[in-house]
């Protein structure tokens, strides 16, 4: 009886020791349920949400270095805003701005720094001029491997001169073949856009030369010579640049006077080369009615005298007198 009772004892505690032992996962598994928020049902994990890397904080600008003489290395606090001396050799500092900077020169290396920026600007130009003019030797025709060269060779005067040349010979062959065949729209065409393009390279200063209004006028003769083969009038589209040109607005002028003593461009036009334009004429312009006679009447026998009377008359009034 003695084994028996050692045997229950043994199992109550050991049913007690299984009950701690549960009770202690259900607290570990409670606890970790309530740490990761899954004791609330209307919380709910995504297993296939993407949480956004966080933001790197923004890095502090570096502070300013100060500014030292060119000449000597002193620090100059505060920073000169123009040319002066330095306060400790005494020797000239030669403050100049460039892109919203300050740049800090020996008078020794200015001209270097003048030269080197005065380069800068005329590369720039220069590519902007160079390509203006192949653009145009495009569109006049000009061999596609000549213009490869030019635009593949170093950014110089000589290569924009180049480019300039290429378009000239191109555009003048291209006028001449036009007039040849008689195309007289694109020969308009032509000598307007080389007339302009002159313009513009010369500065548009006013007035245009002799050389330019040549070709600007040529242009504009064959677009009087296109309207020519359906109308021997024209009527002038004037521009609203300047009084001159608002004045020959939507007015009709004969074809072979314009081609004689041409008006365009407007003398004393703004622009040099106004943008005034021949259009046909819509209407031709009324003609004056003539008058019409009317109808003689027949002439009555009463109304014609007998030549024998009349010689009688004469005769008599002869004597008579």
């Amino acid at each position: 009886m003695e084994w028996i009772r050692c045997g229950a004892a043994a199992a109550g505690v050991e049913r007690q020791l299984g009950c701690v032992r549960q009770r202690t996962e259900v607290i570990s598994i409670a606890f970790l349920r309530r740490l990761l928020g899954l004791n609330h049902p209307e919380v709910t994990v995504d297993p296939e949400e993407v949480v956004a890397p966080s933001q790197p904080m923004p890095i502090a600008p570096s502070p300013i270095a100060s500014v030292a003489c060119p000449n000597c290395g002193v620090a100059l606090d505060p920073p000169p805003d123009h040319t002066r001396r330095c306060p400790s050799c005494r020797r000239q500092i030669v403050v100049r701005h460039f892109e919203g900077r300050a740049i800090y020169l020996t008078e020794e290396a200015v001209e270097v720094f003048e030269a080197e920026r005065q380069h800068e600007i005329d590369e720039q130009r220069w590519a902007r001029e160079r390509g203006t003019w192949l653009q145009l030797a495009q569109r006049a025709g000009a061999p596609a491997d000549r213009r490869a060269r030019l635009a593949a060779a170093a950014l110089t005067a000589v290569s924009v001169a180049a480019s300039r040349d290429l378009y000239l010979a191109a555009a003048e062959r291209a006028a001449r073949a036009a007039r040849r065949d008689k195309r007289w729209d694109e020969m308009a065409q032509i000598r307007r856009r080389q007339a302009a393009a002159l313009h513009e390279e010369a500065g548009a200063h006013l007035p245009p030369s002799d050389e330019i209004v040549a070709l600007y006028r040529e242009g504009v003769a064959a677009t009087l010579r296109k309207l020519a083969q359906v109308s021997r009038d024209a009527e002038l589209v004037g521009a609203a640049c300047c009084q001159a040109c608002r004045a020959d607005n939507e007015h009709i002028f004969r074809i072979a006077d314009e081609l004689r003593t041409p008006r365009l461009p407007h003398a004393g036009c703004p622009r040099g080369l106004c943008t005034c334009d021949w259009w046909p004429t819509l209407t031709s312009a009324a003609k004056k009615p003539r008058r019409r006679r009317a109808p003689a009447s027949p002439r009555t026998a009463d109304d014609v005298a007998p030549v024998g009377d009349v010689g009688a008359d004469a005769d008599s009034g002869s004597l008579r007198s």
